[in-house]
């Protein structure tokens, strides 16, 4: 079997997904967190300055992302939200949870600890690099 072969018989079954309507998902179900995050954000604003509330709001969404992960509820919500769901901090909360769980087995130190960060040690590097090349272009220009 040849690659153009192997091809055909791929795109047989594999069926095709509707593209505007996986945006609009993605759309909503993004609004519907950010929203969530409002409310939260909102609520902390009672008991918190203004900082505080933003970094509760963080901490409450890195936990319903654990959460969901470790108890494997995350990626069938992910199978109908898309990507509304997986770019916020409960995205980073599940790759983080994902890879503990998957060497687990290994140990604390060996296992879960020098894999936690395997997936998003590149979010947190690129995250930092940009950053700085950000914050200097805007130091120049302002």
């Amino acid at each position: 079997m040849n690659n153009e072969e192997y091809d055909k018989l791929i795109k047989k079954h594999i069926k095709k997904e509707n593209i505007l309507k996986n945006m609009l998902v993605a759309f909503f179900s993004g609004g519907l967190i950010g929203l969530f995050g409002e409310v939260l954000t909102n609520i902390f604003l009672k008991y918190f300055s203004l900082n505080d509330s933003y970094l509760m709001t963080f901490i409450v969404f890195i936990v319903i992302g654990s959460l969901l992960t470790g108890l494997g509820v995350f990626d069938k919500i992910l199978s109908i939200c898309k990507c509304g769901l997986i770019v916020p901090s409960t995205g980073f909360a599940n790759t983080m949870t994902s890879c503990a769980m998957d060497s687990r087995s290994e140990g604390f130190v060996k296992g879960i600890g020098s894999s936690i960060f395997k997936l998003t040690g590149s979010i947190i590097l690129y995250g930092i690099v940009f950053g700085i090349i950000f914050g200097f272009i805007r130091s120049l220009i302002l």
